[in-house]
């Protein structure tokens, strides 16, 4: 159809003025005003022509776009929508928080604030799901006018259904999202899918992240196409089967690891090391598979190449091998490798890797590696990396009542900032009304920076509802500024759950 009404050339218009509209009718214009003299009207199309030559304007036809999809969630009130204008000016830190809260209670963004959120998303990928999930409709409409947002078409959402005409012709990202739709309706029938399209996907990337599809209901049955993956010419391939062949315990993968490792793990008691792991060759192509490393090409291997093997072996392996060889617990387990640190080091990956909690608690309450000793000042960074994943297996209690334990021993701000930041949970009061007696402490601490990172830190994760837990006023002046920053924020906050 065509944007705009045509309307005689210019040459046409200058000639009916030259002969008279007397002698040659004017021709009528959709759009333009009705004239009761054919003279006014044909000024009218004179002007219209004269403007759209002066704008650049050339008559061309085009496709209508087409509507969005009608998205049948009410938008946010007016308060909730000024309360994100104030989260995207001066909080940005809460936009994730806000979008949950408006996601869960099943409203949408109003359609104004799309475009700057599709901007931010673009820019920061962390936020892209949150972004999907509440631009809705309108935001994969958006995406189709703007490639750069196109990441919304490709982030899985709830209410998704799987499309065989999306499986069977669209991009990656797109048949991605619909096997996991089908993945989370049929998880059989979705392993099945992937398995008989799996000979024909060339591209290695493309199979990595299909393979990661089945990661949610990842059961026995994927086990075929995860040991077929073991096989793959990809590395990235061979390192995703791992990765989801290590949470299945009772595959005949996990006993195959678990016979290479009780092979290799010397145990004698008379001995002040207790035990040893001995390196695996580079001749035993079958463990190298096993772990989805590459068979040495090279005669001679450095030491630390045979040590990297070793640990492999440990992290990918199943942990009760170690309880059933040494004949103790977890906590026993750990005590004898504190002889070992790689192995030991290993281990401790190994429980990040699998969530187990009884094997959490273990390292947890380790005297060298534990919780007391990352939470001190001069603990190691990769310690520190690590205690997220070993609170994740343990309930929110639990994390909150072992933080509040190390309070009173905590000294640097910093050091609590990244304790607290590590629960990632929902704080209990006891723990607030810890915190909050911990930052109105007078000590010679103050003299030391940190204090940005714990103020932050307490105005994102505690609960808004503790506020009154904390002074009103800053404990010392040199810190006024981002204290009542905290205050601000928790304020905000409060309104945000109020509203949302």
């Amino acid at each position: 159809m065509n944007p705009a009404p045509e309307t005689p050339d210019w040459e046409h218009l200058v000639s009916t003025a030259l002969i008279g509209t007397t002698r040659r009718s004017v021709a009528t214009v959709a759009g333009m005003p009705a004239r009761d003299e054919d003279a006014e009207a044909l000024l009218d199309l004179a002007a219209l022509d004269t403007i759209r030559r002066q704008a650049g304007y050339t008559a061309h036809a085009v496709t209508p776009i087409a509507p969005d999809a009608p998205d049948p969630r009410p938008r946010v009130g007016d308060t909730a929508a000024r309360l994100l204008d104030l989260v995207l000016s001066s909080h940005p830190d809460l936009l994730p928080e806000w979008l949950e809260r408006a996601a869960s209670s099943g409203r949408g963004v109003p359609y104004e604030r799309l475009p700057d959120l599709l901007d931010r998303a673009y820019r920061t990928a962390v936020l892209r799901p949150a972004v999907a999930a509440a631009a809705g409709p309108r935001g994969a409409w958006l995406a189709g006018l703007n490639p750069v947002w196109s990441f919304v078409t490709a982030e899985p959402l709830a209410g998704d259904t799987f499309d065989e005409e999306t499986w069977k012709a669209g991009g990656p990202e797109e048949r991605r999202r619909t096997l996991l739709a089908l993945r989370a309706q049929d998880p059989t029938a979705a392993g099945t899918l992937l398995a008989e399209a799996w000979p024909g996907e060339s591209k290695a990337e493309v199979r990595q992240a299909l393979l990661d599809a089945l990661e949610p209901h990842l059961g026995p049955d994927d086990e075929p196409l995860l040991e077929t993956a073991l096989d793959d010419r990809g590395a990235g391939v061979r390192g995703r089967a791992l990765a989801l062949l290590s949470r299945l315990p009772d595959s005949a993968h996990a006993h195959r690891l678990r016979d290479h490792l009780r092979r290799r793990l010397r145990v004698d008691r008379d001995t002040s090391w207790v035990f040893e792991v001995d390196t695996p060759e580079a001749s035993e192509t079958g463990l190298f598979r096993d772990l989805a490393l590459a068979v040495p090409t090279e005669t001679k291997e450095s030491p630390r190449e045979r040590r990297e093997r070793v640990q492999v072996l440990i992290v990918h392996t199943p942990l009760d091998v170690w309880t059933e060889r040494l004949d103790t617990d977890p906590a026993g387990v750990l005590a004898l490798a504190a002889a070992h640190p790689e192995t030991r080091d290993a281990l401790v990956d190994a429980v990040c890797l699998r969530g187990d909690a009884d094997w959490s608690r273990a390292v947890l309450d380790d005297p060298e590696i534990g919780l007391a000793a990352v939470a001190g000042d001069d603990a190691d960074g990769r310690g520190r990396q690590r205690l997220r994943v070993l609170f994740a297996p343990l309930p929110a209690a639990e994390r909150c009542d072992r933080v509040l334990a190390l309070l009173e021993g905590i000294t640097y701000p910093e050091a609590l900032g990244r304790l607290l930041l590590a629960i990632d949970a929902p704080w209990t009061p006891g723990l607030s009304e810890g915190v909050a007696r911990w930052t109105a402490r007078t000590t010679e601490r103050r003299r030391v920076r940190g204090h940005r990172l714990l103020y932050e830190t307490i105005a994102a994760h505690m609960p808004p509802e503790h506020l009154a837990l904390l002074p009103e006023q800053a404990p010392y002046e040199k810190e006024a500024d981002v204290y009542f920053r905290l205050r601000e924020t928790l304020r905000l906050r409060q309104d945000m759950h109020k509203e949302l």
